[in-house]
């Protein structure tokens, strides 16, 4: 199964698979990410979340192999300062996955939202995140070569 943390920024900046099962990303504890005051900087806990966010729909619709999703709105609650590894969840939020089915079946595209929670080694909350998704069907177009 493919897996976001193979894309190329996600690679470069070392995101990687939660080695806890209950987690599903991780950001290991490097000084790189860290910012003036010697946490992890908002933009790399950002990222984390973002790539989770995706990561939650691949692994969800895994059997889709036609549909794009795009990130449409995301608001963030940075809650407390972290230092050392950080772990993400997803979850879908104000929806289930069988309505999302059912709005791509019906009209070829629908919004969702992602909830991504970030928590520090001793599963404290530090940022919570709502993703928007516009998620549509790729539109297949027949081969000139048929008959």
């Amino acid at each position: 199964m493919y897996c976001l943390t193979q894309l190329p920024f996600n690679n470069f900046i070392g995101l990687k698979m939660s080695d806890r099962t209950e987690f599903l990303l991780m950001l290991e504890d490097r000084f790189e990410y860290r910012n003036h005051l010697n946490t992890v900087h908002a933009s790399a806990l950002f990222s984390l979340a973002e790539a989770s966010s995706g990561q939650f729909l691949l692994n969800e619709f895994s059997e889709l192999t036609d549909i794009v999703p795009v990130v449409r709105k995301v608001e963030t609650k940075y809650k407390k300062p972290a230092t050392g590894v950080v772990f993400s969840k997803a979850k879908f939020l104000e929806t289930e996955k069988t309505e999302i089915l059912e709005a791509l079946s019906k009209r070829g595209r629908a919004l969702l939202k992602v909830e991504v929670s970030l928590f520090d080694e001793n599963e404290v909350s530090i940022m919570q995140s709502v993703f928007e998704w516009f998620v549509t069907k790729i539109p297949i177009h027949p081969s000139p070569f048929t008959f």
